[in-house]
């Protein structure tokens, strides 16, 4: 039998809500402290398979909801008071919006009648987050009677599907008494057993492919896997291989993708080519007729600009079904998973070209130049060190979460191809470094041994997320990088001034 709490109309429908959430698969969820969220706190809290996590900074709490479901692909519920409370969710909403990490998120708020009169905690809270929700509405005032409640199951389960492609965002409002104090509000109640919560289901998202496979005829054709973190890594790292040997082109791999850690799969793998494309014959010769990317692009500014100087095709592989190309190069967007993608191109025979080879030649001399100065006695004093010694650092499998500015790029620049099967983890939605020892602390909260590679910056900028470790059930050691303050800036024009 379902815990449902009687004790009054908050009580009720809060325990209701909560248990719709766990059958339709919600099993953590990250509180703040607060009073108008005092119904959903004693729910969730209640609950015995939901584990609830008390989190005292909003911000620092919803990056850390976030680090959890980027590592389980699952949606993580955030619970917050009225207010302000509330607006401190706003980075990590904007992060899961543009990278689609599931978030559902539960503002409490005052009533309607209170709301522009002067209430204390008492904001406008909806559309509080623009339109980086994929999906927000505000639920019904607390109602006992069995419709309202079919209504409010009804509509979160529509709320969990929506949060399976990205953020959620859920107000709710309440009026007193809110806490579990018993009346007779409840008298009149249904009951509600537990077929009132059966046969619950989200609907799944579907592969869109073209109607008919997209003919490619030329050898002068590059693969880019970008900063992508796909639930399998290793049936991901595994269809780009298919694909790679289906069209004869080479793969380029980012040092947030999996690829990168699953290197034995790809035979023409280039993880240098940002060093390359600042070689100027390299550049001018190597222009691609075809490009396939998977996933949001890497952040080489010199891939970047190549690919914009290039007349070339790109057709961009993503489920969220945007444009996330900033080169301008895009023929097509295709929502497709990737075990699709190979059906989706159709591709001609390899008659006498180098292209490919002349790619992998490139990478064997660049990572050989890079091997040996990194090899060298005084090479621990650079930054770029680390990332170069991961694999050989880190036990098989290891989670890694990368702060963004230098440490991306560190990453990309020197992250060496390897068999480690690291999985790496970032924030490259937004690409900010807000949260970023938050997140790292999610990541690893119930997981294996992880790792954060960080600067000084970032770190500082999330110490409150420090405030997490008596509730943090798991270990995370900090890779901190004192680069004063930011190194990225010193790779800015600005740093001539």
């Amino acid at each position: 039998m379902n815990g449902i709490n009687r004790a009054n109309t908050n009580s009720l429908w809060s325990s209701v809500l909560v248990e719709t959430l766990s059958k339709c698969g919600i099993d953590r969820v990250v509180v703040s402290p607060g009073s108008r969220s005092t119904p959903l706190t004693v729910a969730f809290a209640s609950h015995p398979s939901i584990e609830a996590i008390p989190v005292l900074d909003e911000r620092s709490a919803a990056f850390f909801a976030l680090g959890i479901a980027k590592r389980t692909h699952r949606a993580v519920a955030l619970v917050c008071t009225s207010g302000t409370a509330a607006v401190n969710y706003f980075p990590a909403v904007v992060e899961a919006s543009e990278a689609r990490i599931p978030l559902l998120v539960l503002t409490a708020d005052r009533p309607p009648e209170l709301r522009d009169c002067g209430a204390g905690q008492t904001i406008n809270q909806l559309r509080l987050y623009g339109d980086y929700p994929v999906y927000q509405t505000e639920l019904d005032l607390p109602d006992v009677t069995r419709s309202a409640l079919e209504r409010l199951r009804e509509g979160l389960v529509a709320a969990c599907t929506h949060a399976q492609w990205g953020p959620v965002h859920l107000n709710c409002p309440f009026r007193d008494t809110l806490p579990p104090i018993a009346d007779a509000s409840t008298r009149d109640a249904p009951e509600i057993s537990d077929a009132f919560f059966e046969n619950l289901q989200l609907s799944s998202r579907t592969s869109k492919r073209p109607d008919e496979p997209i003919p490619v005829d030329t050898a002068r054709g590059i693969i880019i896997c970008g900063t992508e973190a796909p639930e399998n890594p290793l049936a991901y790292c595994e269809q780009v291989s298919l694909l790679s040997e289906a069209s004869g082109w080479p793969v380029l791999a980012d040092g947030l993708s999996p690829v990168r850690n699953y290197a034995r799969l790809q035979s023409k793998l280039v993880t240098t080519y940002d060093l390359l494309l600042r070689i100027h014959s390299f550049h001018d010769s190597m222009k691609p007729d075809c490009v396939i990317a998977l996933g949001p692009l890497p952040t080489s500014k010199a891939l970047r600009a190549w690919l914009s100087e290039a007349d070339t095709k790109l057709y961009h592989i993503n489920r969220t079904g945007k444009n996330l190309d900033p080169t301008g190069s895009v023929t097509e967007v295709l929502d497709v998973a990737v075990e699709d993608i190979l059906g989706c191109f159709t591709f001609g025979e390899l008659v006498g070209s180098d292209y490919a080879g002349n790619w992998v030649t490139g990478e064997a001399a660049a990572r050989s130049v890079l091997d040996a100065s990194f090899d060298h006695a005084n090479a621990n004093h650079f930054e770029g060190f680390i990332a170069w010694s991961l694999p050989q650092w880190l036990p098989e499998g290891t989670p890694v979460f990368v702060a963004s500015s230098m440490p991306v790029r560190d990453m990309e620049y020197f992250l060496p191809p390897n068999d480690r099967k690291l999985e790496v983890l970032a924030s490259r939605g937004a690409n900010g470094i807000d949260g970023t020892l938050s997140t790292a602390l999610g990541m690893a909260h119930g997981n294996k041994p992880a790792v954060l590679l960080t600067g000084d910056l970032a770190f500082l900028h999330d110490s409150n997320g420090l405030l997490i470790r008596p509730y943090f059930t798991g270990h995370l050691t900090v890779i901190l990088v004192n680069n004063h303050g930011g190194g990225i800036f010193n790779h800015l024009p600005i740093a001539e001034f």
